[in-house]
């Protein structure tokens, strides 16, 4: 008696499993590579999280540190200007600015942070932010920030702190509001600063009102 034999060119041992099989375990296969994945990363994201929000702690628990976005409640929009330079990024500018300007590259390799917000000021806003900016300020020196300029005219204010650790200024911040301008703005400064170099920083950044 003559037996039929199937005929096949597949010489792959998947052509012997039926396809539901198939899909199946190449599901579960792609399901237990992702898990591995998830699981050997796993450690280096949550250090890499605990790391940035240990350095962002410790950044706020500097005496030259300030919280610039407690600015914001003064105004209806949101910055129009925003700068966060610190860490890895502050180091890399002082890096690049070693043979351009080696006396900037020095400055900057002793600060921590550079923070800045700029916003739209609106005529009507102006006296209601001059009022805010002066309280800002006694909070600021309740705080132990030295007041070393305070400027008011009718279309301006100009006001600058200094903060002092061990006999070094550890610390800047520089409010100011410009009703001919349309603008307010906010620069804190975080680290050891020489204030006779501190218009080098205004003009590397563009600041102007560092200048």
């Amino acid at each position: 008696m003559k037996t039929n034999r199937l005929k096949t060119n597949c010489f792959d041992i998947n052509c012997l499993v039926p396809a539901d099989e198939h899909r199946i375990s190449e599901t579960r296969r792609r399901r237990r590579w992702s898990f591995a994945v998830v699981v050997l990363l796993a450690p280096i994201l949550l250090f890499g999280s605990s790391m940035a929000s240990a350095q962002k702690t410790d950044l706020q628990n500097d005496p030259g540190y300030i919280d610039v976005e407690r600015m914001s409640s003064w105004f209806s929009t949101e910055a129009n200007v925003e700068v966060n330079v610190k860490g890895a990024l502050l180091n890399m500018i002082a890096e690049a600015s070693r043979y351009e300007d080696p006396d900037l590259s020095r400055m900057l390799h002793r600060l921590r942070a550079i923070q800045v917000r700029a916003y739209d000021l609106a005529d009507s806003d102006f006296r209601g932010a001059s009022n805010r900016l002066k309280d800002f300020g006694k909070s600021l020196e309740r705080d132990g920030w030295e007041t070393v300029v305070r400027a008011r005219q009718d279309d301006e204010h100009v006001e600058m702190y200094l903060r002092t650790t061990n006999n070094r200024i550890s610390g800047m911040v520089v409010l100011a509001l410009d009703q001919s301008d349309g603008e307010a703005v906010l620069v804190n400064i975080v680290g050891e600063i020489d204030p006779e170099e501190i218009g080098r920083i205004g003009r590397k950044f563009n600041f102007g009102v560092l200048d």
